[in-house]
């Protein structure tokens, strides 16, 4: 009795007794009565999804298989002796044959291909090589086991394959009376046809994408007309009346499901509509194979429910009496805590969570405080401030956290660089910093205040104030950094350079200095290297100028010409003799000037698309970038010549051949006759009064390209020059160039400039407006 009226008086126990018994039997009861009638429409719909996704990527491999046929139509259709055929208006016996061996070798590219047709209208000619069955004369005739018509270029159909008594073939145990015909036809104004059927294997589709155990598999036309079937024997037939493909066609969506009801047995069917044919991707499976394990696993899940209440329920009172006496202890506790002055928590939980939160995040200020050690702080906060990484407002707060040796008063910011970092190895120049910054700091041991800090790429920053002295402070300053520098010469046998920038008086000042100290590093390029170099200095010694005179230039563009390397020589000296009274960024700028004339002059010279000089933007921007000083510069650019004159003798040495004054002639040749649509090797070669095989090779070795090549290049650039205005049409452009066949014009153009005739129109014409 007694302890029953202790818990009766107990308000807060009570309260977490009823609370909690009233939470977990409403959470369970509903749970259970919930998601016991809707998991199993859930799994189902997650089941149905699934079925749908794999559809999806079913049918995107048959997206990637048609991909693949038009690739390989595409490499028919480029092939010369294939294209030689088609475009043929006379019998040749040997076009005819070297088009057939071209066929065999391409139809073995992919195994999914039955047979590949090729038809030449004009010839009324024909070749087939493949799988036996496909039925020529029926193709001929158009009858109805054939399309009838062809609106687009490429049509794809499912044909009948005639009897044949050839054997199946054992490898792929072939029984299917069907094919997949990809049909591509181009057709000319006058009527002429040129045609190539790649037909694809059944049986291949079906057992490499259609084999799947427990499910029912099929592709289907827009007709119903089964192309391809998990059974085979099903390939041809019509499922138009069913009801299953009624509702599948009266779809609005590309993809989901419907259910089936025949009898007593219900179907799930699943369908894609494939992006490539407009077919149907359809799966079919049994409902009751799919409802039966979600109906085990609901029961299993409601017996699951039903333990956890009645064992929550056993559970309740022990864990709520036993929750009791901890919040009181641990109430009263905190009652008493420093973090409880003002508190205004309306119950005993709320005073623990608001004590309990105040507690955490002053222990988290006193981790971060002391997170990393007080120097590596400095030193985050020193490279913020540098590169104007915070506002204004924040840098005044957190500077008091440190002890700065330093003030605004007649304070400095040098930065200290390696000279020739950007020829050092990775670990060299690692071991080089942290020794580099360890010197500086010990010689300059307390003679002054400053703040040391290493920043990327080999650069050290110091923050230093002169010296209390006004006369001797900037002078007593260099003389200090003078000795360091030449301390470091012997010691670690490298050469700094150091950029000292004008006072600054405020933080917000840091950024520029800092970029001052730098840009005041790289006037080291005309200056030289192992100096010290601030603004006075600078503006004595050097001045502004933005052109050189053309003297030079004229100089070295001669001594290209002449071939003369000594005149080059003497030039640079000349150039780098005025540069070095110029300031860094004038100079580059000069420089860079410099570079493009003499690559520009070079490239005239050499007169060869093959031969001539260049780089990329990267790769010249990166040179800029690490050179250091005038020396670097002017060896660079000798580089250059050396190039130059290497290019030039291979260029003599190749006009000394003896057969280069035919190769000449044959594209001057080619240049006069590049509209005539038979001009192949073999003309060249004849024109030559070589074989072709000699031809081709001699045509290479002197040109770098092969002859096919090269007449592409001449049509295509002649096609350019023709599609700048809109005088002629771009089907006329095709035939002036040489090209017969404007599908084949478009696939060439587009393979060379990157965009088609048509666009590339409308693009020159804009720019010329």
């Amino acid at each position: 009795m007694l302890s029953w009226f202790r818990l009766k008086n107990n308000s807060l126990f009570v309260r977490t007794l009823l609370s909690f018994t009233i939470l977990v039997m409403i959470v369970i009861v509903t749970i259970t009565l919930i998601f016991s009638n809707l998991y199993s429409t859930t799994l189902y719909s997650q089941i149905s999804r699934e079925q749908v996704k794999g559809l999806e990527m079913l049918s995107e491999n048959v997206d990637n298989l048609f991909k693949e046929m038009d690739q390989i139509f595409l490499n028919l259709e480029i092939n010369m002796d294939i294209e030689l055929f088609l475009s043929s208006r006379s019998h040749d016996a040997l076009t005819t044959n070297k088009a057939r061996l071209q066929i065999s070798n391409i139809r073995q590219i992919n195994p999914y291909i039955h047979s590949i047709f090729v038809y030449n209208s004009v010839l009324q000619e024909n070749i087939v090589e493949g799988e036996p069955g496909f039925d020529v004369e029926s193709y001929l005739k158009r009858d109805a086991s054939f399309q009838k018509s062809v609106n687009d270029s490429r049509t794809i159909y499912l044909t009948r394959l005639k009897e044949s008594e050839v054997p199946p073939s054992f490898l792929t145990d072939k029984k299917a009376k069907y094919i997949i015909s990809m049909e591509y036809t181009n057709r000319s104004v006058n009527g002429e046809q040129q045609t190539v059927v790649i037909n694809l294997n059944d049986d291949l589709l079906v057992r490499d994408y259609l084999s799947k155990n427990g499910d029912l598999l099929m592709l289907v036309d827009a007709d119903g007309n089964l192309v391809a079937h998990s059974n085979i024997d099903e390939i041809g037939q019509n499922i138009k009346d069913t009801p299953s493909f009624q509702a599948v066609k009266n779809s609005i969506a590309e993809s989901g499901d419907v259910i089936n009801k025949k009898g007593n047995d219900r179907t799930l069917t699943t369908f894609v509509i494939n992006r490539t044919t407009g077919w149907y991707v359809l799966g079919s499976t049994p409902y009751q194979s799919l409802i039966q394990p979600i109906q085990d696993k609901r029961n299993e899940l409601l017996g699951v429910c039903l333990s956890i209440l009645l064992l929550c329920l056993a559970l309740i009172f022990l864990i709520s009496k036993k929750l009791y006496n901890p919040v009181q202890r641990l109430t009263e506790l905190f009652k008493g805590s420093q973090f409880n002055v003002g508190s205004t928590a309306s119950n005993d939980i709320s005073l623990i969570s608001q004590v309990y939160t105040e507690t955490l995040q002053h222990m988290q200020s006193l981790e971060n405080k002391n997170r990393d050690s007080q120097q590596l702080m400095k030193n985050n906060f020193l490279r913020k401030k540098l590169i104007a990484d915070e506002p204004e407002s924040a840098a005044s707060q957190s500077s008091e956290d440190f002890k700065l040796r330093i003030d605004f008063d007649r304070l400095l910011l040098c930065v200290i660089k390696i000279d020739g970092y950007s020829q050092l190895d990775g670990q060299s120049a690692m071991v080089l910093e942290s020794v580099l910054f360890q010197s500086v700091t010990e010689l300059l041991n307390d003679e002054f205040r400053y703040e040391a800090l290493q920043m990327p790429k080999g650069e050290i920053v110091l923050l230093i104030n002169e010296s209390e002295s006004v006369e001797d402070g900037f002078p007593h300053l260099l003389a200090k950094l003078s000795s360091v520098k030449d301390s470091i010469a012997v010691t670690l046998d490298i050469t700094i350079t150091i950029g000292i920038s004008n006072p600054i008086d405020a933080w917000g000042d840091c950024p520029n200095a800092y970029l001052q100290a730098q840009e005041m590093v790289k006037q080291r390029f005309v200056l030289g290297l192992n100096r010290i170099i601030y603004p006075q200095y600078v503006e004595e010694m050097l001045a502004h100028s933005f052109d050189l005179p053309t003297e030079i230039e004229q100089s070295l563009t001669a001594a290209i010409k002449r071939n003369d390397r000594e005149r080059f020589v003497e030039g640079l000296e000349n150039m780098a003799a005025l540069l070095r009274g110029y300031v860094h960024a004038d100079a580059m700028q000069a420089l860079f000037h410099v570079l493009l004339v003499c690559i520009t002059q070079m490239n005239q010279m050499l007169n060869d698309e093959n031969k001539k000089l260049g780089m990329r933007f990267g790769e010249l921007n990166l040179i800029f970038t690490e050179m250091e000083t005038l020396g670097q510069a002017k060896h660079w650019l000798l580089t250059q010549f050396d190039e130059y004159q290497k290019s030039l003798e291979s260029i003599q040495h190749l006009k000394e051949n003896k057969f280069y004054r035919k190769i000449e002639e044959t594209i001057q040749y080619i240049q006069n006759n590049y509209s005539d649509s038979n001009l192949s090797v073999e003309m060249l070669a004849e024109v030559a009064g070589y074989t072709p095989n000699y031809f081709s090779k001699l045509f290479k070795e002197m040109t770098g390209i092969n002859s096919g090549e090269y007449i592409r290049k001449v049509r295509i650039g002649k096609a350019k020059e023709l599609l700048k205005n809109d005088e002629h049409k771009v089907s006329d452009v095709a035939e002036i160039c040489g090209y017969v066949n404007s599908s084949h014009f478009y696939s060439a153009f587009k393979k060379v400039v990157g965009m088609t005739p048509s666009a590339y129109r409308e693009f020159a014409l804009a720019e010329k407006e």
